[in-house]
């Protein structure tokens, strides 16, 4: 449990004077971290009494740990962001074969300007060359 003194207002639902016993986490650090009013530069808060527990400086076993979390953070997002790229590789792959092939068929069907035109300029153009053809 600890106790914190508020030393200026508004500080959360505080006020300038408040004891705080049993303090939330966030005002105990507030308090730990020395901040201050950005306008003022009064401290906000000074911890009065302290919980043995929550001055507890974490051990080496617990430091190598945070480490190691660290670095799987880290490839975590490495890895997420090269499945990122693969899909977008795959989907560009997907894109060039549906082109490739809506061109070929262009090409049969004589499309003038098939090599200029996208994937939905194709589609249109043989979809109305392929109406005037059937109903032939």
């Amino acid at each position: 449990m600890t106790t914190v003194k508020i030393l200026v207002d508004a500080v959360g639902e505080y006020n300038a004077g408040d004891i705080v016993k049993d303090a939330l986490d966030g005002l105990v650090e507030i308090a730990k971290k020395k901040v201050r009013n950005a306008a003022t530069g009064e401290l906000l808060a000074e911890i009065v009494e302290v919980d043995p527990i929550s001055t507890h400086t974490p051990s080496e076993r617990e430091l190598m740990l945070q480490e190691e979390l660290d670095e799987s953070k880290k490839r975590e997002a490495e890895l997420l962001a090269q499945i990122d790229e693969l899909q977008s590789d795959i989907q560009n792959s997907d894109s060039d074969d549906e082109l490739k092939e809506l061109k070929s068929v262009a090409k049969e069907m004589k499309i003038p300007g098939y090599t200029k035109m996208g994937i939905d300029e194709l589609k249109e153009a043989i979809a109305a060359t392929g109406g005037d053809a059937g109903g032939e």
